[in-house]
């Protein structure tokens, strides 16, 4: 037996030797099907042995192996492929792009992955989805398009500024914005703008050309967002641009041209209908009295007869609003050979505001660069320079805005009188009026102009097998203009004597940011091993300049620049600065494609807090497990991929409370006419970051060969320390004190769900999202703070509660409203306030809808917000019919009226929620429940049809594609809410005082023709 078993022994020992013998280099060259460019990364091992190879930058590799064993190759988005050695030194292969996870590539923080092995939450867009869509900005291009973010326009302004929250509001006093990184760069997405336009705010991001734009990643959780450590708090959206590919040179031409209108005007009184809403006023005034002095007792007064076909009847609405173009076009050139690609365009956007003085309008230029120097050098550069000049009107929380002045407006009140100047409101009926809404949008005029700079050169440097190091430098370069006038023939100049003003203002922000990190990639143990790890720093500096000037008195509205004004009232220069520098790391680790663990750890420092808390870790973990691998799922073809995910973790915020808060500081005065220093605000060496913890739970599905796929996730984010300011006693001299104080919770689910319906001639692919989250404060310094006449911060409630006098309908017998006298004192007041409702959505989505049948293409989209509640505050103004401060006995009115008045009561026994019309303020408080309303909407948010022309004839004509198509935008919405649009809020960047609505632009719709050009 032992003879046996050495027997055995040496011929196994012969056999490995000889195996040992066989094996020889093999070299070779990995290339992409789609460009034939080499691919670097691509793992390249021994079928049932341990040994691998990884390609170089070049695309080449080089392992040992024997003529009858195969080499398999694998690179993420590609198919995986076999090659048997045979006689072969050399093996080169082309490897196909894998159509299933094609578009599955996404990019995070420092790197790509495969949407297969995240184990965070990451929402993606691509950027043909938004390329061609008629509006100025990347971010209101995203509305309804992933789940668990929601975004929204608050006013419909051009180029105004949207809002946008991943996963709920955060915080209080600083931003719940997401940070937006371009590129790789952090950029600066806040309002710079220094103009009063009421609460309109600008949109820097308008300030991008959507066009360039390849995708859109949103990193939702902690194990996504913390690679952002201090600024991840709110989420991060990763927007990269397009770059060229090798090989002959194409160029795109896309345009469109179109018309708006505005999605909705509110049907107001004529003058007819308002004269009669008075005399009913004073009818049942009286009756009340017991008197009764006939039913034309107003008009009799005024010497008007409503049946009189003559009256004047002033439509306000199509006095301001207008049909208005919209057009954008852009080129682009990319190409290159295997040692250099490019991409580069130029673009022109302009959109003129359906609303008399506003406008929005664009140019853009991008030159993205590429260039392997040699086998372990790598450099390339992004740059993008665009202008664009915004035009706005005072509108949105202002009492002089355009559009609350027009619902106010007496349809009884001509735009000019007969020798042409503007009427004036004062000598007509509508006393809340207090401008001419055609002179307002006419002759105010409030310009912001911006340059603006992007640009980033790097380096990428294989250093080893696996091992490479990239270096970047980039610049965020923003120059602003304000310019504004308000005419010497305003109510606003005449009221307040300065015979016309002129403002103009600078802005100029320097944003510098220098990041160095290490990649490191392996595979071993046969290949099902994985490790992929980042290690590097930032250091991220701005500094700000501000200059504004103001002066008075102009000889004429002819003349509005400052040089002509008789008086300088105001001027100013000023800076600020900060500074953030930060240690990053993240690791991945998969085994057998089955289990999928990363760890994440950022470290900042920032230049905004006290000394004692100057520096903040933040880390995070996730791990998933995809069951779809195990034995037990491979005898089936139902489910294709299942994959549970689990992430926990910790981020910060540091945005919005501004750069010295922890600083003591001294502002300049006097004494006896001597300059000094006065301290204006207390120190606070132990302020530091708001920090959010959020834990994650997530499952991906995957249906018949991923044709249906199905993705879930479950969150709870409590943001600790919040960032407020402490009321101190005033005997310090000082009001208050910034400090980490409360905490606020969002718990959600979201769902998206997607899939190829039909297949064949006819296509159809469709996806949905919805969201559900529950925002809570759960700890305040003092609860139930009050912040104006509607709102309210209050522990068990939502950010955004509605905080106003309540009703209980109205009465059948008089016609009155049921006030809630919640105190019991016998008077209606504030004191009577009480919560009835928040501005939060019960729950939000989209559903988008691709459908192809041979050269026709069909796109529709809708958007759905359902449960928030609006404070309608224009029509608690406008709505308002009072005695006159002549006295009793001649009524004016403060504005015209929606005609839900015509539902009012008018006689005991009538069923309705409008009370009766009455001049004594009986039925009418500002602010009260009877304004508040459901915001809930249903929109068309787009329809596209489009046409792409064959290939035979294209191919006649000398281009390589030609596309047409017709679009439509906002089409409908389907909303119960009584105002312009349900999508509105007066305070658009502060969600505690979130959806009021107090004389807001609304949406616009349009209808575009446009091409696409491929040469």
């Amino acid at each position: 037996m032992m003879k046996n078993l050495l027997g055995a022994i040496l011929l196994v020992f012969m056999f490995s030797n000889l195996s040992i013998a066989q094996t020889q280099t093999v070299t070779g060259t990995v290339i992409s099907a789609e460009d034939n460019m080499p691919l670097p990364g691509v793992n390249v091992r021994v079928q049932g042995s341990t040994t691998g190879a990884i390609t170089d930058l070049d695309g080449q590799y080089s392992i040992q192996a024997a003529p009858d064993q195969t080499l398999i190759f694998s690179f993420v988005g590609f198919n995986t492929q076999e090659a048997l050695v045979g006689n072969r030194t050399r093996v080169d292969i082309t490897m196909e792009l894998d159509a299933k996870t094609l578009s599955e590539v996404v990019v995070v923080g420092y790197g790509t992955t495969n949407r297969r092995d995240l184990t965070g939450s990451v929402g993606s867009v691509r950027g043909e989805d938004i390329a061609r869509l008629p509006m100025a900005s990347i971010d209101n291009a995203l509305q309804g398009r992933a789940a668990g973010v929601f975004v929204q326009s608050p006013s419909g302004t051009p180029g105004a500024g949207i809002t946008m929250q991943i996963r709920g509001n955060t915080s209080l006093s600083a931003s719940s914005e997401p940070l937006y990184v371009i590129d790789g760069i952090p950029i600066i997405s806040e309002d710079l703008s220094g103009l009063f336009s009421g609460g309109q705010a600008t949109n820097s991001l308008a300030d991008i050309n959507p066009a360039d734009i390849e995708s859109i990643e949103i990193l939702k959780d902690a194990s996504a967002a913390a690679i952002y450590g201090s600024r991840g708090a709110n989420g991060v959206v990763l927007i990269t641009t397009k770059r060229g590919k090798a090989g002959e040179a194409k160029i795109d031409i896309n345009g469109f041209y179109g018309v708006q209108n505005v999605t909705n005007k509110i049907d107001m009184h004529n003058s007819s209908e308002f004269l009669r809403l008075m005399d009913d006023a004073a009818f049942q005034d009286n009756r009340d009295l017991g008197t009764n002095y006939g039913e034309n007792y107003v008009t009799n007064i005024w010497g008007f007869d409503p049946d009189d076909p003559s009256l004047q009847n002033t439509r306000w609405y199509d006095e301001i609003f207008k049909e208005a173009p919209i057009q954008s076009y852009d080129i682009s050139v990319s190409g290159g050979n295997d040692k250099t690609q490019y991409y580069s365009s130029l673009a022109y956007f302009n959109q003129e505001g359906v609303q008399i003085g506003t406008g929005f309008e664009r140019i853009s230029a991008r030159l993205n660069l590429d260039t392997r120097v040699n086998d372990w050098l790598k450099v390339g550069t992004n740059m993008s320079l665009n202008r664009t000049i915004q035009d706005r009107t005072i509108n949105d929380n202002s009492l002089y805005g355009v559009v609350i002045n027009t619902l106010a407006g007496d349809p009884l009140m001509p735009v000019r009188e007969e020798d042409g100047a503007y009427a004036d409101p004062f000598d007509y009926f509508g006393w809340w009026m207090l401008d001419n809404p055609v002179l307002i949008a006419e002759n105010y005029y409030r310009f912001t102009r911006t340059n603006r700079a992007l640009a980033t050169v790097y380096a990428d440097i294989q250093l080893a097998k696996g091992l490479s190091f990239r270096s970047t430098m980039s610049i965020d370069y923003t120059d602003l203009e304000d310019e504004s006038y308000t005419p010497i023939i305003s109510r606003e100049s005449i009221n307040g004597n300065f015979n016309g003003q002129g403002t103009y203002g600078n802005t100029q922000d320097f944003t510098w940011l220098a990041e160095n990190y290490l990649t490191y990639t392996t595979s071993f143990g046969d290949g099902k091993h994985n490790v992929n790890a980042v290690l590097g720093n930032s250091y991220q500096a701005s500094n700000r300049n501000f200059a504004s000037i103001v002066a008075q008195g102009f000889p004429s509205d002819q003349f509005t620049k400052l040089a002509v004004a008789a008086q300088v009232t105001a001027g100013s220069t000023s800076g600020t600065n900060w500074g953030l520098t930060s240690y990053f790391f993240r690791g991945n680790y998969s085994y057998a494609d089955k289990f999928l663990f990363t760890f994440t750890g950022r470290a900042d420092g920032s230049s905004r807090f006290g000394d004692n808390f100057r520096f903040g870790f933040f880390p995070s973990g996730s791990v998933a497990y995809r069951l779809s691998e195990e034995g037990f799922m491979q005898d089936q073809s139902l489910i294709s991929d299942l994959k549970v995910r689990a992430s926990y973790g910790v981020t910060g915020n540091q945005d919005g409370i501004g750069n010295f808060a922890s600083r003591g500081l001294f502002g300049v005065g006097a004494y006896r006419q001597t300059p000094s220093l006065v301290p204006t605000q207390l120190s606070n060496s132990n302020l530091t970051w708001e920090s959010t913890v959020q834990s994650n739970v997530g499952i991906d599905f995957g249906f018949l060969g991923d044709r249906i796929t199905l993705t879930a996730d479950y969150f709870v984010k409590t943001t600790e320390d919040l960032l407020l300011n402490r009321l101190i006693p005033g005997v310090s001299g000082f009001k208050f004190v910034t400090e980490n104080i409360g905490r606020v919770e969002n718990r959600g689910l979201e769902l998206a769900l997607g899939g190829t319906i039909l297949t064949g001639p006819l296509n159809w692919t469709s996806s949905f999202n919805i969201s559900w989250i529950r925002n809570k404060v759960l700890e305040l310094e003092v609860d139930d703070q009050i912040l104006s006449d509607s709102h309210i911060l209050s522990t068990g409630h939502p950010i955004g509660t509605f905080f106003l006098i309540d009703h209980e309908g109205v009465d059948p017998q008089t016609g009155n409203m049921n006030w809630v006298d919640l105190n019991g004192d016998g008077a209606i007041n504030s004191a009577d306030r009480r919560i009835v409702g928040n501005a939060q959505p019960d729950y939000f989505g989209g559903w988008d809808n691709r459908l192809n049948y041979k050269g026709f293409d069909l796109n529709l989209f809708f958007q759905f917000t359902v449960g928030n509640d609006i404070f309608n505050h224009s029509r608690a103004s406008y709505e308002n019919l009072g005695w006159s401060r002549i006295g009793p006995g001649f009524p004016l009115p403060d504005g015209n009226n929606h005609t839900l008045a015509d539902r009012r009561w008018r006689e005991p026994g009538d069923i309705t929620d409008i009370p009766r019309a009455s001049l004594n303020n009986l039925n009418w408080r500002e602010y009260s429940s009877r304004w508040l309303e459901d915001g809930s909407f249903l929109r068309l948010k787009l329809l596209t049809l489009g046409y792409n022309f064959p290939q035979t004839i294209v191919s006649n004509i000398g281009i390589r594609s030609l596309r047409v198509f017709v679009q439509g935008q906002n089409l409908f919405t389907i909303t119960n809410y009584t105002g312009l649009d349900p999508e509105v809020s007066q305070n658009a960047r502060d969600p505690r005082l979130a959806g009021s609505d107090f004389g807001t632009m609304p949406q616009l719709r349009s209808y575009s023709l446009g091409f696409n050009i491929g040469l």
